[in-house]
């Protein structure tokens, strides 16, 4: 078993974080490289590493209502499965605690494999929108009722 690391993000792995996001184009969409550094330089971006290799990465939002919304989540095909994905939302979890959010909300193209993802780790599927090309699976993750996600210390 690997030892995986979650940190938040700095400057210095940009391009690490831009390299896992064109490899996961047809699920993200382009990221563009300003807005992963905005994030970064506002500390709104949890990375994983195996060793020093970053194989995971989490970009949100701290808005200022009582909402954090996820931008983007990916891990490395290689590295799926092994409770790196799960770690990544946990952090972020309990940073928008701690930034006084109530829920995690994020949308998903409704095809994606990735809503099995959500739904088994703990989130709440709340409705489908029309997306601007294909629908989306808008999912939430409460956090203050006791979600086994997130940590009560």
């Amino acid at each position: 078993m690997s030892d995986f690391v979650i940190r938040k993000a700095t400057l210095a792995d940009l391009d690490a974080i831009k390299s896992l996001t064109d490899a996961h184009r047809s699920e993200l969409g382009f990221v563009m490289r300003p807005a992963l550094a905005k994030s970064i330089s506002q500390g709104e971006v949890f990375v994983a590493e195996n060793n020093a290799d970053l194989v995971g990465f989490v970009e949100y939002h701290h808005r200022r209502d009582e909402q954090t919304t996820l931008y983007h989540i990916a891990v490395e095909p290689d590295h799926r499965k092994q409770g790196i994905g799960r770690l990544l939302i946990t952090s972020l979890a309990n940073d928008a605690q701690q930034h006084d959010k109530t829920f995690i909300q994020l949308k998903c193209p409704t095809e994606l494999s990735a809503n099995h993802f959500y739904a088994h780790i703990g989130l709440t599927q709340v409705s489908v929108e029309t997306g601007r090309r294909r629908p989306l699976a808008v999912w939430w993750l409460s956090l203050t009722n006791n979600s086994p996600l997130v940590s009560t210390g």
